[in-house]
């Protein structure tokens, strides 16, 4: 009988890399979030502020949990490390544009927010082939359309020895209230 393998978390420290005031990345702590009781401790992305159609200004946040890659029971340590952190980098060049489908939904709903969680099935050529969302009903099905979309159109490193990899990564979207770190 094949059992799952086990979920490990990726390291903080690959979002501190990032410079840019728009992908903050994941790097500090959060302000509190309602959420799921057992929703995992997060880590917050940088806050992008815009103006609504009246012309206040709004914040929007996306906090990404860390990406997990499911690790595979034939899988070095070191290999499944250099996915992990393949994983997150890939997370962090889309997070604009995954920003982008969630704030596209706040000026339609501008109390529109969600947990969702993504799995992104990698092909042994580093293809994206299959993108699952779960949760964020709220967030309606155009934007996690996008949010799918957007994640399709990205390449991660092939899988070390061929096959497939699962990368399984819990996201965050919300409004930031005025005067609120992100």
């Amino acid at each position: 009988m094949h059992r799952p393998a086990p979920m490990h978390t990726i390291p903080r420290w690959l979002f501190a890399a990032l410079t840019s005031p728009l992908f903050a990345a994941c790097a500090a702590t959060p302000p509190a979030v309602a959420g799921p009781p057992s929703a995992p401790s997060s880590t917050t992305a940088g806050a992008v502020g815009s103006a609504d159609e009246s012309g206040k200004s709004q914040v929007c946040d996306l906090v990404c949990e860390q990406a997990r890659v499911v690790k595979r029971a034939d899988d070095d340590p070191d290999y499944h490390a250099k996915a992990t952190e393949d994983a997150n980098r890939v997370l962090e060049r889309v997070r604009p544009e995954l920003l982008a489908c969630y704030k596209a939904r706040v000026a339609v709903q501008p109390n529109a927010h969600g947990f969702i969680t993504v799995d992104v099935i990698v092909g042994p050529d580093g293809h994206v082939l299959k993108v699952e969302t779960t949760g964020g009903a709220i967030l309606g099905p155009q934007t996690l359309s996008c949010i799918t979309e957007r994640l399709k159109g990205s390449t991660f490193a092939p899988p070390h020895g061929g096959g497939t990899l699962r990368i399984h990564v819990p996201f965050s979207l919300r409004r930031v209230a005025a005067g609120e770190d992100a």
